[in-house]
């Protein structure tokens, strides 16, 4: 159950209430419709996805993508009957005669392909509601597998199961004025949403940190001459990506192999502003940092900002198959900062209790 914890051996168990859909944390089934389905970079695409209703998000949530070929994807309509698999006559299990094997029903279609059974996580990218209702979401993934591979074949028209949205998303503390973005890799995707609800929660401050392991595996948009500088290879704030540009906020690129932007890693970008904002005004105030990307960037990003004394809320990466807290794959272990470094540490689930945490609460 999702609402259990667990600890190491000798440690105390406590129950808390299961976690359910609530009017402020609403979540459901949807069917969506391709609108759009652009190839970004090498590996990265984003899918546009269309509804004609979908609850309001908040940028750190995710949702669960059906990832199958639709020949084969149950629809709505889809009954495979009593049967789910041909079994042998019953005669066949009397006496010594061996017992065959049950075949695979021809009417079911998830044992007549290689399929991805289990939905995909993504987070969102964006969140657009119209005036009609009508919603879109932006889903920006990068192909590593058999589910991410077909969504990136799919064309405008065709139709995709999703459930979200799902978990909590990232929270602006009273009085920020400075907010880094920090995102590498298929970690982008939420800090571009993350911008879109910083400029409309009126914070001006904000400073989009973007990291990938060489220029072709960037998914943003650079803005070259003549209308925006290159890339910093310094590692300076400019306004030249255009996911940040369109609210207001100035980002800094960097790549492992120093193909475009700064040359090293994401987090030394991001130390190197803070040391230099802070000799500026003697010490940091009001500054918080937003991260999300692999484990190790996420782990480094962290301990960055307590070097600094800043606050760092993390999304975290795991795998989620089923992204409800049923199936209990995606357990971190957590230690509440304000219990000290000897307290007993318990699991917490990514998928319902996360995927958005305090860095200073998590036992990397």
């Amino acid at each position: 159950m999702p609402g259990r914890t667990r600890q190491p051996a000798g440690g105390a168990t406590s129950s808390e209430p299961r976690i359910r859909p609530t009017p402020t944390s609403p979540r459901g089934r949807y069917v969506a419709t391709v609108k759009e389905n652009i190839r970004l970079c090498t590996d990265h695409y984003r899918l546009v996805l269309s509804l004609p209703r979908f609850p309001r998000s908040t940028p750190g949530q995710f949702v669960e993508i059906d990832c199958r070929d639709p020949r084969f994807a149950p629809s709505a309509d889809h009954d495979p009957g009593p049967r789910a698999f041909d079994w042998p006559p019953p005669e066949s299990f009397k006496g010594d005669s061996p017992v065959a094997l049950p075949r695979p029903c021809p009417s079911d279609p998830d044992f007549n392909a290689p399929l991805a059974y289990l939905r995909r996580p993504f987070s969102l990218a964006d969140h657009r509601i119209w005036p009609d209702g009508y919603t879109e979401l932006d889903i920006i993934h990068r192909v590593v597998g058999r589910g991410t591979l077909l969504l990136a074949q799919m064309l405008p028209g065709q139709t995709v199961s999703l459930i979200g949205p799902l978990g909590t998303g990232f929270t602006i503390p009273q009085g920020i004025e400075l907010a880094c973005l920090v995102g590498g890799g298929v970690g982008i995707p939420p800090m571009l949403y993350m911008a879109k609800g910083l400029q409309q929660s009126w914070i001006k401050g904000g400073v989009g940190f973007i990291g990938a392991q060489r220029e072709d595996l960037l998914p943003v948009t650079i803005i070259g001459p003549p209308n925006a500088p290159e890339p910093s290879r310094a590692g300076d704030p400019l306004l030249n990506v255009a996911e940040f540009k369109e609210y207001g906020y100035p980002a800094v690129i960097t790549t492992d192999d120093g193909s475009l932007g700064m040359r090293g890693y994401v987090t030394e970008a991001l130390s190197a502003f803070l040391e230099e904002r802070q000799v500026q005004q003697g010490r940091l105030m009001n500054t918080i940092v937003y991260c999300c990307g692999p484990t190790a960037m996420m782990k480094a990003t962290a301990r960055v900002a307590a070097v600094f004394g800043v606050p760092c809320q993390v999304s975290l990466e795991q795998p989620m198959a089923c992204g409800m807290g049923t199936c209990q794959s995606c357990v971190i272990k957590f230690r509440p900062r304000d219990l000290g470094e000897g307290a007993e540490w318990k699991y917490k689930l990514t998928c319902t209790e996360g995927p958005v945490f305090d860095s200073r609460d998590l036992v990397w």
